[in-house]
């Protein structure tokens, strides 16, 4: 912000905006008009804002000469000295505390580097002049470029109170300031003078607070000389308490470096937080970047003191004896039209998103989004039309749009030009219809190499709200055609306990002029097995260890893939091992528990050391029968027990005596965990085999030979 300096090199061009605006114009003014990003129609029926504010705002609305952003307008805030500018929002477009707001807008402060003066201000007003609120100059319509038309005027150099500086600005107030120029003078100089805001900030700045409160100001003291021997009345200057700072001192021009610079504005009511983010978006392509933000807290209290939940909300900006071209482009103003817009892409070959994650290839179908989504407002979003900048090296072939409520659109692909496409939505978007997708279909087109399609920014215009929707940028691979075959025999059958080698071969074809590295992933019974590198010319072996396989079925398959994605056939290879009918756990010795002789008939049940269990690893379904036979129980004097073995189910009971008997027929299944069905665990105490006593037996320690056979029963 600075005041008493003038500035050379005017091209005196009187120019007319509007009905009856006239200001100046330099080539700088002229460029900025010829670059200016898309924005929203401002001289429309029921205007969002107003310049009729002050009589004397310099502010105008003008229209851009941008051919590829067509129907932008303007607000014109200064482009000349000492003037006093604002725009305000009509009393219909307030800003609502009560509810979360957004606002985004682009900026220009001309090309003057630090030679700018003096910036401009976003601001939140309830000023009981409404439209008409200025700061109080000493000399009515000659402003002051340090208050950058809302901040107190530091004019009075007696003026000892914050207070009373604060009443000279525009009043019940939060202002967001661009300041292009310091204001720092202090001393016995800066005292009356109005420059002295920016005692310690860096020279070029971004910073808020509330411009009708004490608080926000410093007051500094210069005692002066006495005169004469007499001690002066002291004077004071004045500081600005800058809250939430955005600077950069590595570039002391940020704000007027001839470049249009966008700044999102989103306000959350349940927490009273205000953040601002600056620079946000690419000015040559509108791309989305991170920008710089920071968050403040405000006080309702400040800004609206009748607890009415609205404020008026626009820009202000004021120059001395230097200026610059303060300009707005707005995208979307609080509360008319609150949306959103992204773009997404999917490559319905691969079954999976487009991103710098994912590469595509050659000749994959590719579907490529647009959402569109209305969050509420005011109005409905209507008069849609998108300027979509699609996505290079992809083929279109259809295009339409859908809609949440209303009945598609078809558009015509073949109207796609350098990569453009002109999409008008005939429908409006409400809350009863809140979205709509612009989808267009396409095949990736043939590269000899591995290319980086770069990240496009498509725009959709109104006159009430300009989204902006980035494609990701992707990788685009050769198409690789891969076929693998399996060379050694398909399926496979084993012996047990045997180890084996898998062959094959990949034949790869491609159009890359480097072919692809290949890799193939053996899976073995659900399990990955080591990827396996092919030979040179395409061959591959895959060791079986007998370890490795299971008895009866195993299955192993193989996929060749490329590192540009391809995939080949998968060949899946039946690997039968045969299986063995065994006993898997016999006790080598039993007993049944000691019985008590009673003079009657009783059967002795097993002891706990019993084992018999049988593997059949033939597969599942093949059945076996398990015959027993067993000796006459004898004791040590030649004695023979009076009774035998018998073998009780839920049939009956059977004698067991030395010719073979079949007691258990079992068909192998899933349930038989590794192929072993464990004989003893499936008898009940009172059942299996158990030793008959007959009531004249004479007591003794009695042995017998009990034999097992296990036999395979045709399937």
């Amino acid at each position: 912000m600075l005041k008493w300096r003038w500035r050379a090199g005017l091209i005196a061009l009187l120019l007319a905006f509007g009905a009856s605006s006239v200001a100046w114009a330099d080539s700088d003014y002229n460029q900025a008009l010829a670059t200016a990003p898309q924005g929203i129609s401002l001289n429309k029926d029921n205007a969002i804002l107003t310049v009729d504010t002050s009589g004397y705002s310099s502010s105008a609305i003008v229209n851009a000469t941008n051919p590829a952003t067509p129907g932008t307008q303007i607000a014109m805030v200064n482009n000349n000295t000492y003037q006093f500018g604002s725009i305000w929002s009509t009393d219909e477009n307030y800003f609502d505390l009560t509810q979360d707001e957004t606002a985004s807008m682009w900026l220009y402060f001309g090309n003057q580097g630090t030679q700018a003066a003096d910036g401009m201000a976003f601001v939140l007003q309830n000023d009981p002049r409404g439209v008409a609120a200025i700061p109080d100059y000493p000399t009515p319509g000659k402003a002051i470029g340090e208050t950058l038309g809302v901040w107190g005027v530091d004019m009075a150099r007696r003026q000892g109170s914050v207070d009373k500086l604060a009443q000279t600005a525009i009043q019940d107030s939060w202002a967001l300031e661009f300041d292009t120029n310091r204001n720092a003078s202090t001393g016995g100089k800066a005292a009356g003078y109005a420059n002295s805001f920016d005692i310690g900030m860096p020279p070029v700045h971004i910073g808020s607070n509330y411009p009708g409160a004490g608080s926000s100001y410093i007051r500094h003291v210069d005692h002066g000389l006495p005169v004469l021997g007499i001690i002066q009345p002291d004077n004071y200057y004045y500081g600005l308490n800058h809250l939430g700072v955005i600077a950069d001192e590595s570039q002391p021009n940020f704000l007027s470096n001839g470049q249009w610079h966008h700044v999102t504005l989103s306000w959350k009511a349940a927490t009273k937080q205000m953040t601002y983010t600056f620079n946000d978006k690419d000015p040559q392509t509108g791309a989305m970047q991170p920008g710089v933000s920071r968050t403040v807290t405000l006080d309702p209290a400040k800004i609206d003191p009748n607890n009415t939940g609205k404020i008026r909300w626009g820009f202000t900006g004021a120059t001395g004896s230097r200026y610059e071209n303060n300009l707005v482009v707005f995208e979307s103003v609080p509360g008319l039209v609150a949306a959103s817009t992204t773009a997404t892409m999917t490559d319905l070959t691969q079954k999976q998103p487009v991103d710098s994650a994912h590469g595509v290839v050659s000749h994959d179908k590719l579907q490529v989004d647009y959402h569109l989504a209305y969050n509420g407002g005011r109005q409905s979003w209507s008069s849609i039309e998108g300027h979509l900048k699609l996505p290079a090296n992809i083929s279109y072939e259809t295009a339409k749009i859908t809609y949440a409520n209303q009945p598609a659109e078809t558009l015509d692909a073949s109207q796609i030009s350098q990569q453009k496409l002109t999409a008008a939505l005939h429908q409006s978007l409400n809350r009863d219809n809140d979205a709509a997708t612009v989808s267009l279909i396409g095949e990736a087109d043939e590269v000899a190499k591995s290319t980086t399609v770069p990240a496009t920014t498509s725009t959709f215009v109104s006159n009430a709200y300009v989204g902006t929707a980035d494609t990701p940028s992707f990788q685009l691979n050769p198409n690789v055609d891969l076929n693998l075959s399996v060379t050694s025999d398909n399926p496979l059958a084993l012996k047990p306990e045997t180890d084996t080698v898998v062959t094959g071969n990949v034949h790869l074809a491609t159009s890359a002029t480097t072919p692809p590295r290949v890799t193939i992933q053996p899976v073995l019974n659900g399990t990955r097995l080591t990827v396996i590198t092919p030979a040179t010319d395409g061959t591959f072996s895959l060791p079986l260890k007998a370890s490795d396989l299971q008895a009866g079925t195993n299955t192993l398959t193989l996929v060749a893939t490329a590192d540009t994605g391809d995939t080949s056939n998968t060949v899946t290879v039946p690997i039968t091992v045969a299986g063995d009918l065994k006993f898997s756990d016999v006790a080598a010795a039993s007993h049944f528990q000691t019985a008590t002789l009673t003079g009657q008939d009783q059967l002795a049940k097993r002891g706990d050391d019993w084992r018999l269990a049988v593997s059949d690893t033939r597969g599942t379904g093949r059945q076996w029968v398990l015959d027993v036979q067993a000796t006459p129980f004898v004791a040590a004097d030649g004695t023979t027990l009076a009774g035998g073995p018998v073998y009780v189910d839920a049939y009956g009971s059977l004698t067991i005596d030395d010719t073979p008997t079949a007691i258990v027929w079992h068909t192998t299944d899933d349930r038989d965990h590794d192929g072993v069905y464990d004989v003893m665990g499936n008898w009940s105490a009172d059942q299996g085999l158990l030793l008959a006593v007959n009531g004249g037996a004479v007591s003794g320690n009695y042995t017998s030979t009990i034999t097992w056979t296990l036999g395979d029963v045709p399937s």
